[in-house]
Order: structure tokens, then C-alpha cells, then sequence
């Protein structure tokens, strides 16, 4: 978890993300609506990567716990970022989440992976990608715990 500066209760819910920020949210949202954390993975947003989005999904994929996928818009979405590998018949649900999706066209965001690959990809051709690969993609944070306590069929774990 490195810097994750809350804690959760042990869940049935992986989280993977590349901002931070974005992470503490999630984790904090999910804990509040008693949804507790079985892993958190924070892959940074940096152009070189040591795991891509797609090397965690498939670690995810054989682990007992469900998916929830976080990733800031305005961060690269190419290869590795695990759409394909959902798209491929994945075991369980996956709910995500592109932040930033109301910044005007052309604006560059501060997240050094946003700075670098701002350009590649706009927020709603990565909600295609996402939603083409089956996954459910929210609005807000809100909707992801909502999205969250519908797939595990259950009002919270704690």
C-alpha cells in the first residue's frame, strides 16, 4: 500500500489506481460504507512503470476478492491498462471510475504521468474502451461504492 494514509477494514475489494490522491478516496468511501480492502495497488502515474494496470488485473484475477479499477483521465491509456485483459472473458465484476472528466479539452492536469501522455486519449474514448471490455464505469465516487455494493450483493462486510 506504500502511502496510503487511512486504514480499512480487510474486504473483498481490490483497488487499483494510478493517483494517489484518487486512492485515499476510494479507500475512504468504501471503508465508510463499510467495504473492506483485500489489496490496494497504487501504480503511480509516471511514464515508466515497474506494474502496468494489466499485470495487477491478472493478479487480481486469481485472488478471492472482486475488483474495484480507479483511473485518472487525463493519465495515458494505452497498452497495459487492462482492458484487454477484462475484455477476455475476466472472472468477476470490474467498476471504474475516470476522474477529470469535466476539465476543458486541452487542458493539462498536474500528475506527471498527465503532463507527459496528456494528450493520448480523452476521457470518453477510455469510458468506450472500458465499457467495450465490460466494465461498468461511474460517475462519481459516490456511484462506485453504490456500483460496489451491487456486484457483491450485499449492504457492507463490516
Amino acid at each position: 500500500m506504500g502511502i496510503i494514509p487511512t486504514t480499512s477494514p480487510p474486504g473483498r475489494v481490490g483497488v487499483v489506481s494510478r493517483s494517489g490522491t484518487l486512492t485515499y478516496e476510494i479507500i475512504q468511501a468504501l471503508a465508510r460504507a463499510g467495504f473492506g480492502q483485500s489489496t490496494s495497488v497504487g501504480i503511480g502515474g509516471d511514464p515508466v512503470l515497474g506494474v502496468s494496470f494489466s499485470d495487477v488485473v491478472q493478479l487480481f484475477g486469481d485472488d478471492p476478492t472482486r475488483i474495484l479499477w480507479c483511473w485518472p483521465a487525463r493519465s495515458g491509456f494505452g497498452r497495459g491498462a487492462g482492458s484487454e485483459v477484462i475484455g477476455q472473458g475476466y472472472p468477476k465484476p470490474v467498476v471504474g471510475f475516470i476522474s477529470g472528466r469535466s476539465a476543458p479539452p486541452g487542458k493539462r492536469m498536474g500528475h506527471a504521468g498527465a503532463i507527459i501522455s496528456g494528450t493520448t486519449g480523452s476521457p470518453a474514448s477510455k469510458v468506450a474502451a472500458l465499457e467495450k471490455a465490460g466494465v461498468e464505469v461511474a460517475d462519481t465516487i459516490e456511484q462506485i461504492v453504490e456500483l460496489v455494493r451491487e456486484r457483491l450483493g450485499a449492504a457492507a462486510e463490516a
